[in-house]
C-alpha cells in the first residue's frame, strides 16, 4: 500500500450540543455545590432537562446550560472578573509540550468563570480548531457527504479579519467566528492551510512586528466595524512551535505568555532559547509579556524530572506554577472521544483535577499583575 492509499482516521466529530452532564460534574466544573446550582436555576427560572433514573428523574445539563450558568454568576458578581481585558499567547519553540491542549482547556476554564473568551488559532496546522470540532481540510459539501454538519468546515481565519495587504479576501467577524459550545462558551477564530501566507503578508507590511497589537487595540475599542472584539474579556492565541512572524506578533501583542513545558532535555533547551529571545524582545520593544511556565506531562518522584524542574525554576524565578499537569492517559482518551479534557466526564483528579488547579493558580497570577497595574 502506498502512502497515498493510506486512510488517516479523522478527528472524531462530536456534537457538543448533545453532550449531557450530571449535577455533580456541572457543580464541580462551576466551582459550586449542587445545592447552590439548584438555587441559581430557581432564581433565574432556568429549565434544565430531566432524564429518568430508576423511579425518579434527575437533572441533565447541556454545555449551554453550564456555560449560561457561569455567565449568570459572572454578571451577578458572584465571580470576580479581571480589572481589564487581557491577551494571552501560548508559545514555546518546541513541539509536543501540550500547547494546544493547554490553550483549549484554559479557554474553557475561563468561560466556566463566566468570562467571554475568544480563542485565536494562530497556527496553520489548525490543531486547536480541530480539537474544538472543526475540519481545516474538507469543504462544507465534503463534510455533509460524510454525515457531518457543513458548518464544521472553516471559511476564514485571522488573516481575513486583519486585512493586511491583498493576501486574503476581507471577511467580517460574523463570517469567520465559530461557537463550538454555544454563545456562552469560548468562541474561536479558526485556522487552515492558507494561514501560511500570513507570514509573507506581515513581512510586507509596515511595522511588521506590531500588526497584531494594532489590530487588537483597534478591534477592542470598537474602531473596526467588521471586527468588534470589545466584548471579549480574554483573547488567547495558540501558536506553532516555529518562530514565525505570526508567533512573534502574538507575543508582542500579549499581556501574558504561557509556556507549557515538558521536563525533558530537549524541551528545557527550547525554553532556554526562549529565555534568551525574551531578553532580546524586552530590549527591542521596551516591554515583555508576563511569563507563566506550566510544567506538563509531569511524572512524580523521578530524579531527572526533579532536576529539570529545579533548573526551570532557576531560569524563570517566580514564573513557574507550583501546580503541574501530570502525565495521564486521560488526555489521549479524551482526544479519542473528541471532547476536551475540561468537558470530559470521566476525567480524574490526576488529569482534570490538576488542570483546574493550574487554572486557579494562573488566575491568581493574572490578578496579581493586573490589579497592581490598574
Amino acid at each position: 500500500m502506498t502512502a497515498t492509499e493510506v486512510e488517516i482516521d479523522p478527528y472524531p466529530y462530536t456534537d457538543f450540543a448533545s453532550l449531557a452532564y450530571p449535577p455533580q460534574f456541572a457543580a464541580e466544573a462551576l466551582g459550586v455545590s449542587p445545592q447552590t446550582l439548584k438555587i441559581i436555576e430557581r432564581d433565574n427560572d432556568l429549565k434544565i432537562s430531566r432524564v429518568p433514573r430508576g423511579s425518579v428523574e434527575v437533572r441533565n445539563y447541556s454545555l449551554n446550560d453550564i456555560f449560561q450558568i457561569a455567565r449568570i454568576r459572572r454578571e451577578s458578581k458572584h465571580i470576580k472578573g479581571f480589572t481589564r481585558p487581557i491577551t494571552i499567547s501560548v508559545f514555546v519553540p518546541k513541539g509536543g509540550t501540550a500547547k494546544t491542549t493547554t490553550t483549549c482547556n484554559l479557554a474553557i476554564q475561563f468561560s466556566l468563570m463566566g468570562l467571554k473568551v475568544l480563542v485565536i488559532d494562530n497556527d496553520q496546522q489548525a490543531d486547536v480548531s480541530t480539537m474544538m470540532g472543526y475540519d481545516p481540510d474538507l469543504t462544507a459539501e465534503e463534510l455533509i457527504d460524510m454525515g457531518i454538519p457543513g458548518d464544521r468546515s472553516i471559511n476564514g481565519h485571522i488573516g481575513n479579519l486583519m486585512r493586511v495587504g491583498n493576501f486574503y479576501q476581507p471577511m467580517s467577524l460574523e463570517e469567520v467566528v465559530k461557537k463550538p459550545f454555544g454563545e456562552h462558551g469560548p468562541h474561536l477564530i479558526p485556522a487552515e492551510d492558507s494561514l501560511d501566507d500570513m507570514d509573507s503578508a506581515l513581512r510586507s507590511a509596515n511595522g511588521s512586528d506590531f500588526r497584531y497589537s494594532l489590530f487588537f487595540e483597534q478591534a477592542r475599542t470598537g474602531a473596526l466595524p467588521h471586527c468588534n472584539l470589545s466584548s471579549y474579556d480574554v483573547i488567547i492565541m495558540d501558536n506553532a512551535p516555529a518562530g514565525s512572524l505570526l508567533s512573534r506578533n502574538s507575543m508582542v501583542a500579549a499581556d501574558f505568555l504561557i509556556c507549557p513545558i515538558r521536563m525533558d532535555k530537549f524541551s528545557f533547551r527550547a525554553l532556554s532559547r526562549l529565555a534568551f529571545r525574551l531578553g532580546e524582545f524586552a530590549k527591542d520593544f521596551k516591554r515583555a509579556p508576563e511569563i507563566v511556565a506550566i510544567p506538563t506531562m509531569y511524572v512524580r518522584n523521578r530524579p531527572r524530572v526533579e532536576r529539570n524542574m529545579a533548573s526551570l525554576i532557576s531560569l524563570f524565578p517566580g514564573k513557574v506554577t507550583e501546580s503541574r499537569l501530570y502525565h495521564s492517559e486521560d488526555y489521549s482518551k479524551s482526544l479519542e472521544d473528541g471532547v476536551p479534557l475540561s468537558l470530559w466526564r470521566t476525567g480524574t483528579e490526576n488529569s482534570l483535577g490538576a488542570m483546574r488547579e493550574v487554572f486557579e493558580e494562573l488566575v491568581a497570577r493574572i490578578r496579581a499583575v493586573t490589579e497592581v497595574a490598574k
